[in-house]
C-alpha cells in the first residue's frame, strides 16, 4: 500500500437554529457563481436591516409544495470546508436554499442554490479555512420562517512529547507518564481558554499512527491499540470531556517513505481538540471510537 500524507481537516460545530423569521435580506445568486462578496461596513455605518413585510414575501411559484414542517440537517461526515462541499437533508415548503460564508474580516459571501431534492450536495468555491468565521446553511419558507445550521471551524492540535511504546506493544510504561501529564496540562489550558466562546461540546480525539514496517493490517491494529491506551489514561486521570480514539496505521504518514521504512516521525499519536470529528486522512471519515462521553452533570 502506498502511504498517504497526513491531512488534518478542521472540525465544524453544527448548531440548529430554531424556526423563526428571517431578519436580514440575502442576495440571491446562482450556485455556479462565485457569490457576491460584501465588504465589511465601517464602524460608523448603521446596519440598515429591513424587516420583512407582505411585499417581501417569496413568490409561491418558487416554493416547494409540502405540508411537512421545515427541517434541515447536515451530514457532518460529508462536510469539507477545504473543498467547499457538504450534504444537506431538508423537508418542508422550501422557497430558498442559501449558503452564507462570513469571513473573519467581516466580508460576506452569499450563495443561492435551486432546490433539487430532499438530499442535496452543496458545493461552492472554497475559501481558505483560516479566513472563515462561520458558514450558515439556511432554508426559508414563503412567510420567511426558516431553519439554519452554522458550521464554525474550531480545532486545536496539542503539541506534546510522544509516548514511547515497546515494540509491538500498547502498554504505557511508567517512564512515559510524565509526558502524558505534561500533555494533560496543555489540554486543560486550551479548554480553559475556550470557555465562554460558545463553541459547543469539545471532544479530545486521539489518532494513532505507525511507520511502514510490517503489514498494513498489523499497523492499523497496533496504532488503534496505542491510541486506546492513551485515551484510557486520560479518562482515568479524570479529564472531563468526551474522548474518542482511532488508529490510522500507515495511511496518514507525517513523512512520506517507501514500505518497510523505520521512520520515527511516523510513529506518533495526535491529540486533537475539536467540536466535530476531524478528518485525519483525506477522503475518509474516521470511525472514531468513544472512550468517554465526559463527566456526568451534577444533579
Amino acid at each position: 500500500m502506498k502511504p498517504l500524507a497526513s491531512i488534518l481537516a478542521v472540525g465544524s460545530l453544527l448548531i440548529l437554529a430554531p424556526t423563526g423569521v428571517a431578519q436580514t435580506e440575502r442576495t440571491q445568486l446562482n450556485a455556479d457563481t462565485h457569490g457576491k462578496v460584501s465588504k465589511p461596513a465601517d464602524d460608523d455605518e448603521e446596519d440598515e436591516t429591513p424587516t420583512p413585510d407582505a411585499k417581501d414575501e417569496l413568490p409561491a411559484s418558487d416554493c416547494r409544495k409540502s405540508n411537512a414542517p421545515l427541517t434541515l440537517t447536515i451530514d457532518r461526515k460529508t462536510v469539507s470546508i477545504e473543498e467547499g462541499r457538504l450534504l444537506a437533508k431538508m423537508d418542508g415548503p422550501i422557497c430558498a436554499l442559501t449558503v452564507q460564508i462570513v469571513r473573519k474580516d467581516g466580508a460576506v459571501t452569499d450563495l443561492s442554490f435551486p432546490y433539487t431534492g430532499p438530499e442535496q450536495e452543496l458545493r461552492w468555491v472554497p475559501v481558505p479555512r483560516e479566513e472563515i468565521a462561520k458558514v450558515e446553511i439556511r432554508i426559508t419558507a414563503k412567510d420567511h420562517a426558516y431553519k439554519a445550521v452554522w458550521l464554525i471551524p474550531w480545532q486545536v492540535s496539542i503539541e506534546h512529547k510522544e509516548v514511547k511504546f515497546d515494540t509491538n506493544k500498547a502498554v504505557i510504561r511508567d517512564s512515559e507518564v510524565a509526558s502524558l501529564k505534561d500533555s494533560l496540562t496543555k489540554i486543560k489550558k486550551v479548554l480553559h481558554d475556550a470557555e465562554g466562546k460558545g463553541l459547543g461540546t469539545i471532544t479530545l480525539f486521539i489518532a494513532g499512527h505507525t511507520d511502514t514496517r510490517g503489514s498494513a493490517e498489523h499497523n492499523m491494529n497496533l496504532s488503534r491499540a496505542r491510541a486506546e491506551s492513551i485515551a484510557n489514561w486520560f479518562v482515568k486521570e479524570g479529564l472531563c470531556l468526551p474522548i474518542a480514539y482511532e488508529g490510522f496505521g500507515e495511511t496518514a504518514l507525517k513523512k512520506l517513505t517507501a514500505d518497510e521504512v523505520d521512520e520515527p516521525e511516523n510513529r506518533r499519536v495526535d491529540y486533537i481538540l475539536a467540536v466535530e470529528p476531524p478528518t485525519v486522512r483525506k477522503g475518509a471519515a474516521p470511525a472514531w471510537k468513544m472512550m468517554s462521553k465526559g463527566c456526568p452533570s451534577p444533579t
